[in-house]
C-alpha cells in the first residue's frame, strides 16, 4: 500500500522540481531553523546565488534547554556548512566579494552570536557559541535576523500538513 501512494504523489507533483538558474553574481544565502522539542530537530538549507547547494535536517543529539539554544546549534551548523562551501569555492577561484550570511528566525539567538558576554544561561551551548561567535568576530560571518513566515529552512523542521487525496 505504501508504494501505491508514493506513485500518487509522484504523480501529482510531476511538474515540481529544483529549478537551476544562471549567476551573474556569486553570493550564498543559508538559512538555519529548528524545532525545540525534547530533542530538537536541526535543519537549514544553503542556496549559492539562488540554486539550492546544500541541505541537511537531523535530530541533534543532546537536549537543549530552551528554543534559543536549539536554534544557536542550527546557526552553528549552518555555519559550519557555509565555512566548508567557502573553502571549497576558494579552491575553484570563486570568491564573495561580502562576508556570508546566515538567517535565523530566533531573534535571541541573532543577538547571542554578537554578543561578547558568554551568559550564565547559555554555558550548555559553549562550543557552538565560541565557533559561531569567532567567525562573526572575524568578519567571516554576518548572522541577521528573518521573520518566520519569510524562513525557508521551516520545510526542514516542521510538520508539513498532510494533502488530502
Amino acid at each position: 500500500m505504501a508504494a501505491t501512494e508514493n506513485l500518487k504523489y509522484l504523480a501529482g507533483t510531476i511538474h515540481q522540481g529544483i529549478s537551476i538558474t544562471t549567476a551573474t553574481s556569486f553570493s550564498i544565502s543559508a538559512y538555519s531553523n529548528s524545532d525545540w522539542t525534547r530533542r530538537s530537530t536541526c535543519g537549514y538549507c544553503v542556496l549559492f546565488s539562488g540554486n539550492l547547494v546544500s541541505e541537511s535536517t537531523k535530530k541533534q543529539p543532546t537536549v537543549v534547554r530552551s528554543s534559543t539554544g536549539a536554534e544557536y546549534r542550527a546557526l552553528a551548523s549552518v555555519a559550519a556548512e557555509i565555512t566548508w562551501l567557502q573553502m571549497l569555492f576558494k579552491d575553484l577561484h570563486v570568491y564573495f566579494p561580502t562576508s556570508l550570511v546566515a538567517l535565523c528566525d530566533n531573534i535571541f539567538a541573532t543577538y547571542l552570536a554578537y554578543n561578547p558576554v558568554l551568559h550564565s544561561r547559555s554555558k550548555h551551548i559553549a562550543i557552538d557559541y565560541h565557533f559561531v561567535r569567532e567567525k562573526v568576530s572575524l568578519g567571516d560571518l554576518k548572522v541577521r535576523h528573518l521573520p518566520t513566515p519569510l524562513q525557508l529552512a521551516d520545510i526542514f523542521t516542521k510538520v508539513v500538513p498532510s494533502l488530502q487525496v
